[in-house]
């Protein structure tokens, strides 16, 4: 049985990831608020008053960050605070109790496959850019620290991962209420942008087999379905689940979203079933409707 923290225990994945590691592991988790169900600090990770607090765990699973979206272009100085003074006292914190591997999540943006379809030179001028930023930054940061340090780790880079509980502002939760209670659903540009929408669950599966993998020691690993689907017909499946009728209408991207709407291209599954033996195959159809329950139930 291992010790594991999980910083950010109540978000989207890490509250996944927490909820399969307790059926064998010892599992404690550090967040703004306290999760009754686990042994749990209330801690900021900015504040590293916690290092101190929490004990000697065998395993790290940094998701303590601020995800993407509007909130994160209109706090782009507190979402890069959370996400590189957070990390960098995890990984302090794992160079003091020599803990076996830091777990840390980041963007698929961040693939080589990506990065040469945008510039991180509009950084300065675009806030949409400072989650990619900071990601990358904080990769950097970490493979960084291992090499003077010799700390364990993983980076994890997902695909658009949806699923209960997620921020509303993200598209598939934004998308279905508004399915829900009649109201446009409003695509930016053409909506034939293509995204590899993978389910939470998945997601959470593939980074805990990653995490305990030697294969993936000091790796950055893509999780993904491999399978991509443009938002418009996104839309047109939420419409289809909820019976809804609500129009889709377009609109312009908002000022700066544009220059990161470029050409994704699908992910190859192959890798990570190679690393983990693992494949995310929960459907679109199937995971959707996990989250139009969960949002009609409230």
């Amino acid at each position: 049985m291992n010790k594991i923290l999980v910083t950010g225990g109540n978000g989207l994945i890490g509250s996944r990831i927490a909820s399969e590691l307790s059926k064998e592991n010892k599992v404690m988790i550090l967040d703004l608020t306290e999760n009754r169900n686990f042994d749990s600090l209330v801690f900021d990770v900015t504040d590293n008053s916690w290092i101190d607090s929490v004990g000697k765990f065998d395993y790290v699973f940094h998701f303590a960050y601020i995800g993407g979206g509007i909130y994160s272009s209109r706090n782009p100085i507190k979402l890069i605070h959370t996400e590189l003074t957070g990390l960098y006292n995890v990984l302090n914190y794992a160079l003091e109790y020599n803990t076996k591997k830091v777990i840390y999540p980041s963007s698929a943006i961040l693939s080589d496959k990506f990065k040469q379809n945008f510039s991180f030179s509009k950084v300065h001028s675009n806030a949409f850019f400072s989650y990619p930023a900071a990601k990358q930054m904080g990769e950097y940061f970490i493979e960084e620290f291992h090499k003077e340090n010799e700390i364990g780790y993983s980076i994890i880079r997902y695909y658009n991962v949806y699923g209960e509980g997620q921020n509303k502002e993200m598209v598939v939760p934004f998308f279905v209420r508004d399915a829900i209670e009649g109201r446009p659903i409003v695509l930016f540009g053409s909506g034939k942008q293509q995204r590899d929408f993978t389910y939470a669950g998945d997601a959470a599966k593939a980074t805990i087999l990653a995490a305990f993998s030697e294969k993936t020691f000091s790796k950055a690993v893509e999780v993904g379905t491999g399978k991509n689907t443009s938002v418009l017909d996104l839309a047109k499946l939420i419409k289809k689940l909820t019976h809804s009728k609500s129009e889709l209408i377009r609109d312009k991207f908002p000022s700066g979203l544009d220059e990161l709407e470029t050409e994704r291209i699908a992910f190859n599954s192959a890798e990570l079933k190679k690393l983990t033996g693992f494949t995310c195959n929960t459907s679109l159809e199937e995971g959707l409707k996990k989250v139009i329950y969960s949002i009609q139930k409230k």
